[in-house]
């Protein structure tokens, strides 16, 4: 999920980067998977709570027919089943740095994420229906993410 700002981590780099100066690379490596954790933790409940990384909450689900017109009743309910699970997601740590990414259902997460056009049916002739989906932000970095990054080494740097 490539496109993320980072201007929003300008500031923290820096004092980070002055932090993992003193250490090995395997313990920058062993530092940035336990933040990476951290942060999928972090990201991940917010998924479950539909609400996006600067705190506004997810654009709601639209109501959806069934093939008779009828309202199906789980619309309007939760996002992303599947998306909250933690062993869908990837952590890459590497000794300068760490990501945090889908294993599966990067195509999902990927609409979503950039409000991208996506298929959601079929009509009855059999072409697929498109609708361009309202970005919603699942992974992103807020204000108590750089309280956690620092705990996080604080921590490891306390053992």
């Amino acid at each position: 999920m490539s496109g993320y700002d980072s201007d929003a981590l300008a500031g923290f780099d820096e004092f980070f980067a002055q932090i993992l100066a003193g250490l090995s690379p395997a313990r920058r490596k062993t530092l940035a998977r336990k933040l990476g954790q951290a942060l999928r933790r972090s990201n991940l409940r917010r998924i479950a709570a539909n609400v996006q990384p600067d705190g506004a909450p997810m654009e709601p689900r639209k109501p959806r027919q069934d093939r008779r017109g009828r309202l199906r009743r789980r619309a309007g309910g939760k996002m992303f089943r599947e998306l909250r699970r933690a062993k869908l997601w990837r952590i890459d740590a590497r000794p300068d740095s760490v990501e945090v990414l889908p294993k599966t259902g990067a195509n999902v997460a990927e609409i979503h994420h950039f409000g991208l056009p996506g298929t959601v049916g079929r009509d009855r002739e059999g072409r697929a229906i498109k609708y361009r989906y309202p970005e919603r932000r699942l992974l992103g970095f807020s204000k108590e993410d750089e309280k956690l990054a620092l705990d996080v080494a604080a921590e490891f740097l306390g053992d």
